[in-house]
């Protein structure tokens, strides 16, 4: 009887601390501190990463994370994506949802975590990709997930970024690597002084950094990107091996050889196309032209396609397959179109680059295989032509704003060399808008503009071009800013200079253009390129202010007055200068008609954050002056 008690006793505290253990609570929000949810939609409660280098091929990677989302808007921080190929395994991928109070809502099994291509529409690829997009509605709710994977050829390490993005607050992060042989990885931290603590145990030495209770960043306008400014940890092996081809480190040049042996053989083409690329270009009288030439038969022969088949992430398809296959990645084309101007005797290098409209630039003390992109460099005699290799459409020697002004690495037979791409200034980033306007006393107006766009401006108006005549009408309503028109006709054209140009010509007819007040007629003086816009006034602004680029627009519209009314006021001329940038605007009376002339240049500029009210200053004069307007009055 005794034996059966203690056996039920035995039994009853075994359920209940079961029972107990299910019921604890995982991340539960009330653990979260209030400042934490200050100005956040999502709060990473632990994002963890712990990399294990065991030799110049092999690493081990252990991640795992819980975030929990406040409210809809940090939805997309819910997103697992994760990662795997013939090269890289993926192995115990777990996925949970918990509520507020941190009860398991549940867990998900492996048939609703979807399985896709990594490279989308891609042909060839080996690149996959484990995607699991929750669909929550009882705000907050907390996801948790971890996997580990396993790398058998590696040229880059992850490093460490703690903040997920803007709007989204950290309570803990860290990161820690590890090696029997620590001379194999270095590292560098930006935008912090953290140094990492160094542990060793059993032969192995352990590097570890952490972040805690990091509260979240706002959005702010003119804000440079947070790779800037935010901490982060960069991680690059200092020795690797790819493909049994050893890489280094140790230099640029040292990181370029192993490109260039990367590459080594794969220039090679059949006797007929090298007959029929010399053919091609026999009679262009400069090396340029024969750039040019050869440039344009190259982008109405290939495709893009997306290659990450294999050795096809690192290295490009041989330059016979492109020309057999007529299709390729930006590896394969940069390529191929070395090919064949080292048939005509021109020299280029094969160029690793990052393309990204926001960047930090490349950090030239601290060596690593970087970049997403490759394009072509030929040095000229007096200049460089940059080649994208990828665009059916873009002009011989220019690139565009996701590759201009920064830091490459170019590669040759012997090795490479960092040089920087075109940099792009103000004269060439126009845009000119020239109008004959015919206003009637009624208010309407008919209208012929003339748009042109050069340099990086060139890109938005070349991009119409290639739309069909009824979606380039359609664009053309959505975005210009006038109260009721009508397209009459229309045509978009672009000259393919080393400074491109593109061209929108327009037929308008316009109602309330004008508007009256009893005698009075109100004519609008820019209603074709104003500013209209204002950024928000911010508080206690944190962050620098900060704009990449030069521009310059200028305006000159002639108008044409009705019949019937007398001038009663014209405003006068307006100049604002200021370290952002400069406006003039002035309408100018002769007989019936009136021009108005307007230019505002767009300066490139970083300031501290307190000078952000004297940029708001400044934006908002040249609303007000861009709200100019001519009063009419009709004669008695």
């Amino acid at each position: 009887m005794k034996l059966h008690y203690f056996y039920f006793l035995i039994a009853a505290l075994l359920f209940s601390t079961n029972l107990s253990a299910k019921k604890t609570p995982m991340y539960p929000v009330s653990d979260i501190p209030e400042e934490l949810k200050e100005g956040a939609n999502a709060v990473i409660r632990l994002d963890r990463t712990n990399i294990k280098i065991n030799s110049i091929y092999d690493i081990d990677y252990r991640h795992e994370t819980a975030i929990t989302i406040l409210n809809e808007s940090g939805d997309s921080y819910a997103d697992v994506m994760v990662g795997y190929s013939k090269t890289i395994s993926l192995s115990n991928l777990q996925i949970a949802l918990y509520d507020a109070q941190g009860a398991l809502i549940e867990r998900i099994k492996n048939h609703e975590i979807n399985d896709y291509s990594a490279s989308g529409e891609s042909m060839f690829s080996d690149d996959r990709v484990k995607h699991y997009e929750p669909i929550q509605k009882n705000y907050p709710y907390t996801i948790v997930y971890s996997y580990t994977q396993k790398l058998n050829e590696y040229t880059t390490i992850a490093g460490w970024y703690p903040y997920a993005g803007s709007k989204c607050s950290v309570q803990k992060s860290s990161y820690t690597i590890s090696s029997a042989n620590p001379e194999l990885f270095k590292y560098k931290m930006y935008n912090s002084d953290q140094k990492p603590i160094i542990r060793k145990a059993s032969g192995i030495t352990n590097y570890s950094w952490e972040a805690n209770d990091l509260k979240a960043y706002k959005y702010e306008p003119y804000a440079s990107p947070y790779s800037l400014r935010g901490p982060f940890l960069r991680v690059a092996p200092t020795t690797f091996q790819y493909d049994k081809i050893n890489g280094s480190t140790a230099s640029w040049n040292d990181l370029a050889k192993w490109f260039s042996k990367l590459n080594e053989g794969r220039d090679v083409l059949d006797e007929n196309t090298i007959a029929e690329v010399k053919n091609m270009v026999k009679d262009c009288p400069t090396d340029f032209e024969k750039v040019k030439k050869l440039y344009e038969y190259m982008q109405n022969k290939t495709r893009y396609v997306s290659i990450q088949v294999g050795l096809g992430s690192q290295q490009p398809f041989p330059a016979q397959y492109v020309q057999d296959k007529s299709y390729g990645d930006c590896k394969a084309l940069s390529n191929y179109m070395k090919s064949i101007l080292k048939i005509v005797e021109i020299p280029s290098y094969y160029t690793i680059i990052t393309s990204a409209n926001k960047q930090r630039d490349l950090d030239t003390t601290f060596v690593r295989n970087f970049g997403n992109h490759i394009v072509l460099m030929v040095p000229m005699q007096k200049d460089t032509v940059w080649l994208e290799c990828t665009s059916k459409f873009s002009p011989c020697g220019f690139l565009g704003s996701s590759t201009d002004d920064r830091t490459v690495l170019a590669i040759n037979e012997n090795g490479g060399k960092l040089v920087r791409t075109s940099v792009y200034k103000m004269e060439d980033n126009t845009q000119e808008k020239r109008g004959e306007i015919i206003v009637k006393a009624d208010g309407t107006a008919e209208a012929h503009i003339t748009e042109v766009c050069r340099g990086l401006q060139y890109s938005y108006l070349a991009g119409m071009s290639h739309l069909s005549p009824e979606d380039q009408k359609k664009k053309i309503y959505s975005d210009l800013e006038l109260p009721d028109f009508k397209i009459k006709s229309h045509a978009v054209s672009k000259e393919l200079t080393r400074i491109p140009s593109s061209t929108l010509e327009l037929d308008l007819d316009i109602r309330n253009y004008a508007s009256k007040s009893g005698d009075r007629l109100f004519i609008p003086l820019n209603l074709i390129n104003r500013r209209s816009n204002v950024p928000k006034k911010v508080k206690n602004r944190e962050t620098d202010i900060y704009y990449k680029r030069e521009y310059c627009d200028t305006d000159t519209i002639h108008f044409s007055l009705p019949e019937g009314y007398e001038m009663e006021s014209i405003p006068e001329k307006k100049v604002i200068e200021s370290d952002f940038g400069s406006y003039t605007s002035e309408a100018i009376k002769d007989g019936n008609k009136v021009t108005y002339i307007r230019k505002m240049v767009y300066k490139k500029f970083e300031y501290p954050a307190e000078r952000y009210d004297e940029l708001r200053t400044y934006i908002k004069a040249v609303v007000r002056a861009d709200k100019a307007k001519l009063v009419l009055k009709r004669k008695v």
